[in-house]
């Protein structure tokens, strides 16, 4: 019986270590889309001769919007990347740092004064005009690229989104297409219309492609298809090199287009994925020219 209980002892243990483990490294851990903002960080310090801490943090952040014009977006990113940075590396612990939180809310007020308005415009990736041009240079396309270019057009899909896309995920029948989307970190059913189903019945069947198979995936020289999870930079290298867009460019499209149809705000975003019908007004609307176009 003694035995027993120090075995299970012993389990108990070692899941505590394991568990504590895991989290001391995700505590520890900088993600890849604040690598390059933390290496700007660091290149500046060596510039400018000084140690990284929080006053050349400080330093740097004015920098960012008095000399080097950086916009608000650019500018916050900088922040929580730096912020991270510095939490990780030097074990600052930015609660007990009042003054530094303080110092950086007033170097935020700078984009309030007048002679940095140009620094709070975001204008982003714009929607193709020429939605029925865009159609037609799509469907001239090769069957691969073709599936994928409809299947990011109608689903209005992010680039994370499309690359993490299988076969799997489709269900022909339902003219449907189950996305993760990692911002939100939930899954969403985005509807496709027979053309999109089609296309990618045509292109599943040319390649044999299986269940667990990427949509997209990689060709290589010989036109042979690689089931792999291609980068998102590859992924806007693809789009650029086939129809000289990028994935915002069709999400930007693919809105308005519903909107001008008459689709609400709810209906867009069961689309596109968005959780906030604000933001989907805020920043994909704005380019809806067309419908300001008719009541003029």
């Amino acid at each position: 019986m003694g035995e027993i209980v120090n075995v299970k002892h012993f389990q108990n243990q070692k899941r505590y270590i394991e568990r504590k483990k895991y989290i001391e490294e995700e505590s520890k851990k900088i993600i890849d889309g604040y690598k390059y903002d933390i290496s700007q960080y660091q290149k500046y310090c060596v510039d400018t001769d000084q140690p990284e801490n929080l006053e050349s943090m400080l330093d740097y952040l004015d920098d960012s919007i008095m000399n080097q014009r950086v916009k608000k977006n650019t500018w916050e990113k900088r922040v929580i990347a730096i912020k991270r940075y510095l939490s990780v590396t030097y074990d600052i612990d930015f609660e007990r740092e009042p003054e530094t939180l303080k110092e950086i809310s007033y170097l935020r007020g700078r984009y309030n004064h007048e002679e940095n308005k140009d620094l709070i415009r975001v204008r982003g990736k714009q929607r193709v005009s020429d939605a029925n041009g865009l159609l037609d240079l799509i469907n001239s396309l090769p069957i691969r690229e073709r599936a994928i270019c409809l299947v990011n057009l109608v689903t209005a899909s992010r680039p994370s989104e499309m690359v993490a896309m299988k076969i799997g995920d489709f269900d022909f029948d339902d003219s449907s297409v189950s996305i993760y989307i990692k911002k939100q970190k939930r899954w969403f059913e985005k509807r496709l219309t027979p053309f999109v189903v089609k296309a990618v019945k045509d292109y599943k069947a040319k390649f044999n492609l299986k269940e667990d198979d990427y949509l997209v995936g990689r060709v290589n020289k010989s036109g042979k298809y690689l089931s792999a999870r291609i980068s998102t930079e590859a992924y806007r290298k693809f789009l650029n090199r086939t129809i000289g867009l990028t994935a915002y460019n069709l999400r930007k499209t693919q809105v308005s287009t519903m909107h001008e149809k008459g689709a609400d705000l709810i209906t867009i975003s069961k689309q596109t994925g968005h959780t906030s019908t604000q933001t989907l007004a805020e920043h994909y609307l704005n380019v809806s020219d067309k419908t300001v176009d008719k009541f003029l």
